[in-house]
This record gives C-alpha cells, structure tokens and sequence, in this order.
C-alpha cells in the first residue's frame, strides 16, 4: 500500500508513527505546511519529527503543478490529508486509486471550514465531534466514512479542544485505518444544508455591552497559549485569560465594564450586558505596583 500524506501538527505525527510500524505500507511521501507560530503555540512538528529519519518530507510554500506530476508518477493507492493547510486541486484528487481523505474536527456537513473547534464553543456548542471524509473539490463536502461525537467542557478553552480533538482524529483515523484502504467501509452522502465558518480574528477586544455567556466564550477561545482577550483599565491593557459567570443576586448589573467588587487575590467582578464576570484570571501590562494596584484595582473604575 503506497500512501502520501499532507499534514500538519499531532495528527499528522501520530498517524505517520502508526504508518512507519505497519510492514504493508510504503509511505511515499510527506508534505508538509509549518508557520513560526506553530513553535509558540507548542505544536508538533512534521518536520522535525521525520526530515531526518529516511523519508522523503517536503515544506513547499503551494501545491504546484510539478508537485502533483511528482505524486503522480509515484502512483500512490491513497492520499490523506491531516490539518494539512492548502486546498488540494482537482489535479491532484484525482491522482490515487482510492481518492484522497480528510480529517475534519467537526460533525460534517456542520462547520465546514478551517477553525471549527472555535465557532463551536463561541457558538456555545455542548457537542463537536470529528469526521473522517472523501475529499472533493469543495471544503469539506464529501462523501462520509466515519463520525465521532464528543462533548465540550462548559470551561474548556480554544486550545484544549483543538488539541483534545486533533488527538480524537489521529485515533479515529488509525482505528478505522485498514477498513478505509481495504474498503470496507462505505461512504454516505452529507446532509443537505449544514454550515461553513470562515477564519476567527487573532485578536479580541472585550465588548462589555454583550452578553456574559458571549464574553465568556471569546474569552475561552483566545486564552492562552493564544492571544488572550484584551480590554483597558484607564492606561494600562488588561488580557484576560479566564472568566466565570456570576449568577448571585448580591451583584447587580451595572453599566458595562464597570468594577463592581474587588475580592481577595485581586479577582475583579465586572458588570456586563446581562449579567456579572468573575474576572479569575487576568495580567496587567505595564505590571502594577503596590501602591497602583490600589489605584487601579478599586470599585467604580471601568474596563473598556
């Protein structure tokens, strides 16, 4: 079994660590599309992990033409695609005997596009769930083989579901390895209708006039290791690494973003659309000293 796989971060890893131990599969080659933040963000590294260990892995900036007649006269049985960053062309899915196949982190035909483990929870999901599909030349349109549901944690942040789902991926697609290049699995049809989601912003200012399940969810989608959620207190920039939502009577709603208590460690409550924040995790930039935090950090002030 010849295969090529275009991939990216701990999916890809995981799976090419499953190939390199099964002794009917040839892995041709690996492409690859890494970005300097994938460092920052702790992201696994095709490149590291296999540049050096005897296969051919390639980092091209596109799909090229030359690219696709290399695979081409490689005459791979199947492609997969992991996390992989670029659209294939048609030129290319048609190449191998079997098609191409992807694994999307969502329940297809829903959030269809390239950051929905994020819409999900800025959406207030309580499931996602990732489905292994045929590629066609749409987004994320083709014919299914596999689906599994999860659920998402009231609390869990952008980061640990992409992580935690890309991990649920590589697993899926390794247990249902074998079925799919022996054909034993068959696909359906999506849905008619479902959603597509296009890029979310990098950077999120806190708007205290929305709701504070609305703030909340922003909030857990750019926390860290990602840009965290920002606002200003007087002159000083706020980010904002985790929320609760307070559902006390003893703190009325007020004008939005404004402090209504301050309790021990420093955790303010602050005032939104409909309801109050526990702010429980949060940095000051430039740091306040002693004698500032007093100043800054008091009831009545408002974060903007």
């Amino acid at each position: 079994m010849k295969i090529v796989v275009f991939g990216c971060q701990q999916i890809a890893v995981d799976f090419i660590k499953y190939l390199l131990q099964c002794p009917d599969v040839e892995i041709c080659l690996i492409v690859t599309y890494e970005l300097p933040l994938d460092v920052t963000y702790g992201y696994e590294s095709v490149l590291e992990n296999f540049a050096n260990c005897g296969l051919d892995v390639r980092h091209p900036s596109s799909i090229s033409t030359a690219l696709i007649h290399e695979i081409k006269a490689l005459n791979p049985d199947i492609i997969f695609s992991l996390y992989y960053r670029k659209i294939f062309p048609a030129k290319l899915l048609s190449v191998p005997r079997l098609g191409c196949v992807n694994v999307h982190p969502s329940l297809l035909p829903d959030y269809r596009g390239p950051t929905p483990t994020a819409w999900s929870i800025l959406n207030n999901e309580a499931d996602v769930g990732v489905t292994i599909h045929v590629m066609d030349e749409g987004i994320d349109t083709g014919d299914i083989l596999v689906q599994q549901k999860v659920a998402v944690d009231e609390n869990e942040t952008g980061y640990e579901l992409y992580t935690r789902t890309m991990k649920l991926g590589a697993a899926l697609l390794i247990e249902n390895f074998y079925n799919i290049v022996d054909q034993k699995i068959q696909p359906y049809k999506q849905a008619k209708g479902g959603s597509y989601f296009g890029k979310i912003e990098a950077r999120y200012v806190i708007d205290w006039k929305q709701r504070a399940i609305q703030i909340k969810n922003l909030v857990r989608v750019h926390a860290p290791p990602y840009n965290s959620a920002e606002c200003i207190l007087l002159n000083r920039h706020v980010f904002v690494h985790a929320v609760e939502i307070l559902v006390d009577f003893d703190y009325v709603v007020q004008k939005p973003g404004r402090i209504i208590r301050v309790l021990d460690g420093d955790q303010l409550i602050v005032s939104c659309a409909d309801s109050c924040l526990l702010l429980t995790d949060y940095d000051v930039f430039p740091a306040l000293n002693a004698v500032e935090r007093t100043i800054y950090l008091k009831e009545g002030n408002y974060l903007c």
